[in-house]
This record gives C-alpha cells, sequence and structure tokens, in this order.
C-alpha cells in the first residue's frame, strides 16, 4: 500500500490538505503500555479513515476545497492532546488522500494486516461527543484507560475498565509476538 512507503510525520505538524483519504497513527512515546510498538512506526496503534460529508451514508457530496482527511487527523490530535497520560507529540502519523470509493475498502485491509490495538481492542478513540440523549451510554473504553476528553467524563463508567483494557492490550500483543511470553 503505497501509504506506507510514505515517511510518517508528527502528527502535531500534519500540513493542511484537502480531500478524504485514510491514515495510520503510529506511538512513539515511552508510555509502558504500548513500548512494544513504541519503534520506527511499524505497527500502526490506530487506523481511519475520513470521508467526505454524507459519505458514510452512501451519499458523498465532495466539493473543492473540503479537508476532511485533516479534519480528522487534527480530531484526533486534540483527543491525544486532551488524554491525562498520553502527549501527542508521542504520536507520528502516515496519511494517502485517496478517492473516496476506496478509502473503506482501504481502511479495512489496514486493520486485518496490523489489528491495531486501538481499533481491535480497546475501542472509543475515534469517538465523537455523543449527542441526541446518547450520552446515557457507557464510557468508551479508550476513555477509561486514557481519561481526559470532558464530553466522555460524564459519561456512566465503561463496561471495560482501564485494568481490564490494560490486560486485553498485553494478551493482544502477546499474541501478536510483539512481547516475549512469560
Amino acid at each position: 500500500m503505497k501509504m506506507l512507503e510514505m515517511d510518517p510525520v508528527p502528527i502535531t505538524s500534519v500540513p493542511k490538505m484537502s480531500g478524504a483519504g485514510i491514515y495510520a497513527i503510529y506511538y512513539e512515546g515511552d508510555h509502558e503500555l504500548y513500548r512494544p510498538i513504541a519503534s520506527e512506526c511499524q505497527t500502526p496503534i490506530y487506523v481511519g479513515k475520513a470521508e467526505y460529508s454524507g459519505g458514510r451514508k452512501g451519499l458523498i457530496t465532495t466539493k473543492d476545497g473540503q479537508t476532511p482527511l485533516w479534519k480528522r487527523i487534527n480530531e484526533h490530535r486534540s483527543s491525544l492532546d486532551k488524554a491525562v497520560d498520553l502527549a501527542a507529540s508521542d504520536f507520528c502519523v502516515r496519511y494517502l488522500v485517496a478517492v473516496d470509493v476506496f478509502v473503506s475498502l482501504a481502511e479495512q485491509v489496514m486493520i486485518q494486516r496490523f489489528t491495531p490495538v486501538w481499533n481491535t481492542v480497546v475501542d472509543g478513540f475515534g469517538n465523537h461527543a455523543p449527542g441526541g440523549g446518547r450520552d446515557k451510554q457507557a464510557r468508551p473504553p479508550w476513555d477509561e484507560l486514557h481519561p481526559g476528553r470532558t464530553w466522555a467524563q460524564s459519561m456512566p463508567a465503561s463496561n471495560q475498565s482501564a485494568a481490564r483494557s490494560r490486560e486485553l492490550i498485553f494478551e493482544h500483543f502477546k499474541r501478536r509476538s510483539l512481547i516475549q511470553s512469560d
């Protein structure tokens, strides 16, 4: 995949660009939990996509100058900045502006290939603030593990505790041979 050949850039310094696309976020810091993937931007911690308005419902409305990919990456940077135990400066990203009809497929292929921990084990990193009375739903496990997003703190506790998420992450890395078995 062409995106994987690109040099990663700090998530804090992504230049503004127009278009939809896909991206992979990598961790480079020293958080003990993510140490097994914190080298050389080889294993993404999260993979995502950004589509034009209406794209999720098949009502794609492309307009010149729209920046859905840039906006989505910056939403993630903001979430990282708000987490009390993470720093956005410890993350980099690879991204690719792509024809919108290929974006969802490319995201699925990347998730299947890399099984990023924030896509497959600890859900909720990509969530937006819930609306329309959905704030009564349980807090996403990601926000239980990495508190800080204001909108999530007012939600009822997640069904997956932070301790359980840590266990699941450890098991995930062990299965993927990213850490040694005991």
